[in-house]
């Protein structure tokens, strides 16, 4: 914590000197000498124990201030030219910003304290530097009421480097305030045209709109990724209430997850289900969580097979009695036949997907596709497995409508915040 006393006053405005020849001995008793009549010339030594926090100014400096209620009609005037032609005349506003910053972290003063007694400034004028010089000299009459000789930890952190990073830290959190001022008063404008703005983006997009739960995903995973689908991008780079417009125009429910890692989590608890369900064998269910999450490094543009025929055998050889080869289909009939307990053999699905697609060997990208399609596959057989209950009914696009990796992977992720978040 700093402190805005005479010693740490004193420091900045030495670091700030005009000359060489110019320094603390100058400065400060221009100081006593604007404010008091005919004051005795503090000594060198004094001088330096003022600045390093040890030592109060003399005490008969302190009665004729306290008899004159620090006020000095002329007081300005005297401190332009006692104290101001010590100070580097560039260098003004910087100390202003300093003192300011030391103000901002000094617990002791209330924020409508007022500190500088020229200008009036208070704590709380953090951002306002009217005249710098009147800043400066309104501050030297707050500190000196204020007994110094105990502040010298708080003298000895006033170095360049602090006074840099305190410049610095003034601009940027100037900078900040006044890009956020602009930016509502921007999105005042814009709001007033939201409706509009929706109704276009939903034009922009018609052919993909039944793809607008995902740019939810998407908007949770990683705003700031370059998608393959740009309807995702236009998305995220939404005003939230822009947001809140494009999904009411479309009557999609909003999803409700504080970041990816949320819905990375997911893929954990549904590789323990899907164990539970003897879906996979205990040492398969790894890949969930450490390839699936990889899936955005593959953007290529070439539309995907959803329903690809993956038996390099006739379906009824691994199935009685079927002959599908659709993914979740051989899922559902896994679990159907499983239930009835008919005494036969029964292929484990993602066991023997491993050996029968060489999930050991295979092209990752072609691991991550398969991953992220048995995932959609199952979610519904789990949440009847395990009476998952979904508190509300979620827009769940077709996965037909699916083109990409990348879509894929969002689709994957609605369907585990479906059956795991949204019950």
């Amino acid at each position: 914590m700093s402190k805005l006393c005479l010693s740490t006053y004193l420091s900045v405005l030495t670091l700030y000197k005009r000359t060489i020849r110019t320094g603390q001995f100058k400065i400060l008793n221009g100081l006593v000498k604007s404010i008091c009549s005919n004051p005795d010339i503090i000594d060198k030594e004094l001088v330096s124990h003022i600045k390093n926090g040890r030592r109060n100014l003399p005490q008969v400096i302190i009665d004729e201030l306290e008899e004159k209620h620090y006020q000095n009609p002329h007081y300005f005037e005297f401190f332009k030219s006692n104290v101001e032609i010590n100070l580097h005349p560039e260098k003004t506003t910087d100390i202003c910003k300093v003192l300011k910053y030391i103000a901002s972290h000094d617990e002791r003063i209330d924020d409508s304290s007022v500190i500088d007694y020229i200008s009036h400034d208070k704590k709380s004028d953090f951002d306002h530097i009217g005249d710098p010089v009147s800043f400066i000299a309104g501050v030297f009459l707050y500190v000196i009421q204020f007994q110094n000789d105990e502040t010298a930890d708080y003298a000895k952190e006033i170095t360049e480097e602090f006074c840099k990073s305190a410049v610095n830290e003034y601009d940027a959190k100037i900078f900040t305030s006044a890009a956020n001022t602009n930016s509502e008063l921007r999105n005042n404008i814009i709001d007033t045209d939201i409706p509009s703005q929706a109704k276009s983006f939903c034009r922009r997009h018609e052919d993909s709109i039944g793809l607008l739960p995902l740019c939810q995903i998407a908007n949770i995973v990683n705003p700031a990724h370059n998608h393959v689908n740009k309807m995702y991008d236009e998305y995220c780079d939404c005003s939230e209430t822009l947001k809140k417009q494009i999904l009411k125009e479309n009557n999609c429910p909003m999803i409700h997850a504080d970041d990816e890692y949320a819905l990375y989590g997911l893929l954990s608890r549904f590789a323990d289900d899907i164990e539970t369900m003897e879906l996979a064998s205990k040492d398969k269910t790894y890949m969930f969580w450490q390839y699936v999450v990889r899936s955005l490094d593959y953007e290529e543009l070439e539309p995907l097979d959803i329903n690809p025929s993956f038996f390099p055998i006739a379906p009824s050889r691994i199935m009685p009695d079927r002959n599908t080869s659709v993914l979740s289909q051989f899922i559902g009939d896994y679990l159907f036949y499983k239930d009835k307990d008919m005494n036969i053999s029964l292929p484990v699905p993602l066991d023997w997907m491993w050996a029968n697609l060489n999930f050991g060997s295979c092209a990752e990208r072609d691991l991550i596709f398969w991953l992220n399609l048995f995932i959609i596959s199952s979610c519904y057989d789990v949440q009847a497995y395990f009476k998952y209950n979904n508190n509300e009914s979620l827009s769940i696009p077709n996965i037909t409508d699916t083109k990409t990796i990348e879509d894929l992977f969002f689709l994957s992720l609605l369907m585990l915040y479906d059956t795991y978040m949204n019950s």
